[in-house]
């Protein structure tokens, strides 16, 4: 008899905690989480606070909290090397952390995350799963992040190199000597230097020439009276499977990635630049666009003109808000431009940033020449749709580096 009272004793207790825990278990359940930084580049790391707190008196044998980082950040976490006993780095996604919570008792932790894409990024929930003492009542809440506090971070993108990533179509072999910047005026001569495959003729300085008995070629200066319009091309592709978004959104990252090394590059010089591209205006704050009645110039989204450095950082912030959403097909974005050249290229200067080139592409860089527009072109990849590049179009290819 003693023997089934305490079966049935143990049966009224587990009911009755099943029951309580069943109803009040997740309740009162807070979590918080800041971060150390506001705005960082890619590749930074930052710290990551989280704080769970169990604001009641019933205390919680099981707490799982399974933290998920979005795209684009991740975990930085260590391990040791099994050959020697090194640390190594080790990345991840979510992290998975069990407790045992008293009543009324607050968990802090630090973790350290690597910012590792571009955009703006918000942690404003946690999934907490709890379970009973005996472990066969699981249940889970997402719990959501206090308003107001520092859980907001904006990954501006890293300047690379562009001299040392990508070559001009036709330096084929031999040295190459590029310029320092991204347009020289011809009119301002530095000096002379040796002539290199690939320098155009009419840089030769015949005097020079002579002088030293080799070829000599100009050295051009700096000028500051250039302005820039730089086109960025939203497509991965001259075909996308889907007309809004990119189907290799890696492909555009790298293409925003140079147009943030434009911008660094020539911000020192106080030279004003701006940003087209085939991207819905609407998701980007501070930007113009066309007249709104206007059906494809609408859908264009073109920037106010950026000038130096102390306007870099907010042309980055702008790069940063990108996403990978396709407002128009880039041939009728060509051919609004084309048909309003004043509009988006009055300064007769075009940086044009795409995944590929195409024959389209070449046809709009010939036609914008004839209305005294010069156009260069940055590809950054080997996607070639063009038969032939003439020779006073100027192609920059990536090289097979990786940034």
């Amino acid at each position: 008899m003693i023997f089934i009272a305490i079966i049935i004793a143990a049966l009224i207790v587990y009911v009755v905690q099943y029951k309580y825990y069943e109803k009040h278990m997740l309740e009162n359940i807070e979590y918080d989480v800041s971060l150390s930084a506001e705005e960082v580049f890619e590749d930074e790391d930052i710290f990551l606070y989280e704080e769970i707190t169990n604001d009641k008196y019933l205390p919680l044998p099981y707490i799982k909290v399974d933290t998920q980082l979005p795209d684009g950040l991740k975990f930085l976490l260590y391990d040791a090397d099994p050959k020697n006993g090194s640390r190594i780095e080790k990345l991840s996604q979510n992290i998975r952390s069990i407790f045992v919570m008293h009543s009324k008792q607050k968990i802090r932790r630090k973790w350290r995350v690597r910012c590792l894409v571009r955009g703006t990024y918000v942690l404003d929930r946690v999934l907490i799963v709890g379970n009973d003492i005996v472990g066969f009542n699981q249940q889970s809440k997402s719990v959501e992040v206090k308003e107001g506090r520092h859980n907001r971070i904006v990954v501006l993108p890293k300047a690379i190199d562009l001299e040392k990533y990508f070559n001009l179509s036709r330096f084929y072999s031999g040295d190459v000597i590029v310029n320092r910047s991204l347009i020289t005026d011809p009119l301002l001569k530095a000096g002379t230097r040796e002539y290199s495959v690939g320098d155009p003729m009419n840089k030769i300085n015949w005097k020079s020439t002579a002088v030293h008995n080799k070829l000599m070629v100009n050295v051009e200066e700096f000028t500051q009276r250039f302005q820039f319009n730089m086109v960025l091309n939203m497509q991965s592709r001259d075909i996308e499977p889907l007309e809004t978004e990119p189907s290799t959104p890696a492909y555009v990252e790298q293409c925003i990635t140079i147009a943030a090394s434009i911008f660094d590059k020539i911000s020192s010089d106080n030279i004003p630049i701006r940003l087209i591209s085939n991207t819905p205006p609407e998701t980007v704050d501070g930007t113009l666009c066309a007249d709104e009645d206007d059906e494809i110039g609408s859908q264009i989204l073109r920037t106010q003109a950026y000038e130096g450095k102390r306007d870099i950082i907010e042309a980055l912030r702008l790069l940063a808000q990108l996403q990978m959403k396709i407002s128009v097909p880039i041939e009728k974005m060509l051919d609004h431009i084309l048909n309003n050249a004043a509009y988006y290229s009055e300064n007769e200067n075009i940086v044009f940033i795409s995944a590929y080139i195409s024959e389209r592409m070449i046809n709009f860089s010939r036609e914008m020449q004839k209305q005294g527009v010069n156009v260069i072109f940055y590809v950054t990849t080997s996607y070639n749709n063009a038969m032939v590049i003439p020779p006073d179009v100027d192609v920059y290819f990536k090289t097979d580096i990786e940034y």
